[in-house]
């Protein structure tokens, strides 16, 4: 047997180890399935939406001229229910009130005079009914405390109308006077400016927004091609969208109503599009959302 020179051994083991190396740097590697294949494949629709709150903003609206005699709170304050959020002069009113309660005593004053009056004639003509069928006393005298004992009865009646109208008066007067206030219908934190002392506030108009503590919720617009595709229960992936540049992502949410009718769009549409008609979608969160009313976002939503 033929022995190879140590050299050329040596030379050929270190060219098959580089032509092996060689072999393996080329070797195709297992192509890896991409992460967003199955989070797009169940996407079913996209539309653009709207961070709202549940009811919306509350609008405060005075149902009286007036000027703003207390402001005891300020922008960002957060009340709770009930809480005076605004008050306006109402000094008239309060004179008012004053008066209706003066009539209301004075009619009850009346009307108990009538009544004690009432009770001493009913005793009288008992008496009288009872001597004249005795015969210790007459007839006419009978018939006399019926006709007088009619007659206080009827004031008695008058007595109390007037009475309840008085009462009727004084509740419409205390009315007009709380309406001068305005009190948070709900919890929330006040938003936007608060009329100061002395400013005017006409009636009708919105004097102070209130913004509920209430959770969260997206209005989304669906366009024609999506509106069958989503079906209430569906969820949906919701980002923050800041000038068409995606943002942090928002918790999950789920689709709990659906507008019946095409209506206007409102949010923001592309250039040259036009007014399109839109079918408006409603989500809420399924935890809380840490967002701001009027964020616009990107609503995907999911098998």
């Amino acid at each position: 047997m033929t022995r190879l020179p140590p050299l050329f051994s040596l030379s050929f083991s270190l060219g098959m180890a580089l032509l092996l190396g060689a072999c393996s740097k080329d070797a195709p590697v297992p192509a890896q399935p991409a992460a967003s294949t199955s989070t797009s494949a169940d996407k079913v629709a996209v539309a653009r939406g709207i961070i709202d709150v549940e009811g919306g903003l509350i609008a405060l609206v005075p149902s009286m001229d007036g000027s703003v005699s207390t402001a005891p709170v300020k922008e960002g304050a957060v009340v709770r229910k009930g809480d005076v959020l605004l008050s306006l002069d109402g000094a008239l009113l309060e004179q008012e009130v004053g008066m209706a309660n003066a009539d209301l005593a004075l009619a009850t004053d009346r009307l108990n005079g009538s009544q004690a009056q009432l009770r001493e004639l009913e005793r009288n003509a008992t008496r009288l009914a009872t001597g004249a069928s005795e015969g210790v006393s007459s007839n006419q005298q009978a018939d006399a405390a019926k006709q007088q004992l009619a007659g206080v009865r009827a004031d008695v009646d008058v007595a109390g109308a007037q009475v309840e109208m008085a009462q009727h008066k004084l509740e419409h007067a205390r009315l007009k006077l709380r309406q001068m206030s305005l009190t948070a219908p709900d919890a929330g934190t006040v938003v936007g400016q608060v009329p100061g002392v002395g400013a005017f506030v006409p009636a009708g108009k919105p004097a102070i927004s209130l913004l509920p503590a209430r959770p969260l919720q997206v209005r989304a617009e669906l366009s024609a091609a999506y509106a069958d595709a989503v079906q209430v229960g569906m969820r949906a992936t919701v980002v923050i969208d800041s000038d068409g540049t995606e943002g942090k992502p928002l918790p999950m949410a789920r689709v709990v109503r659906i507008s019946p009718v095409f209506a206007p769009a409102r949010l923001p549409e592309d250039a040259g599009r036009g007014v399109a008609k839109v079918v408006e979608c409603v989500l809420e969160f399924e935890s809380a959302a840490k967002a701001r009313v009027g964020q616009h976002v990107r609503v995907e939503f999911r098998k």
